[in-house]
């Protein structure tokens, strides 16, 4: 495992002094533990922006297509190409 040395601040390392000590773990596995949680929340993050994006260009999508086509009752239209199937 490769070693690497950080500054951080005093009021820091006490906390992670107390954390370590409280959850029975080294400093090192504290800070791996930190960084793998955040390497996760921020891949969650993109992962639900991607998915409001999509969702976005879904909406602007159904806009421009219903802007396109007027005002249909798509429903109604639905029904109608369903019963001419039968």
């Amino acid at each position: 495992m490769a070693k690497i040395n950080i500054s951080i601040s005093s009021e820091i390392l006490d906390e992670i002094d107390k954390l370590s000590k409280k959850e029975n773990k080294t400093r090192s596995e504290l800070l791996r533990t930190a960084f793998k949680t955040y390497v996760e929340v921020l891949a969650e993050k993109k992962k639900e922006r991607q998915k409001q994006e999509g969702i976005e260009r879904a909406i602007r999508i159904q806009d421009e297509t219903r802007s396109q086509i007027g005002n249909v009752d798509l429903i109604k239209e639905l029904r109608k190409w369903r019963e001419e199937r039968k």
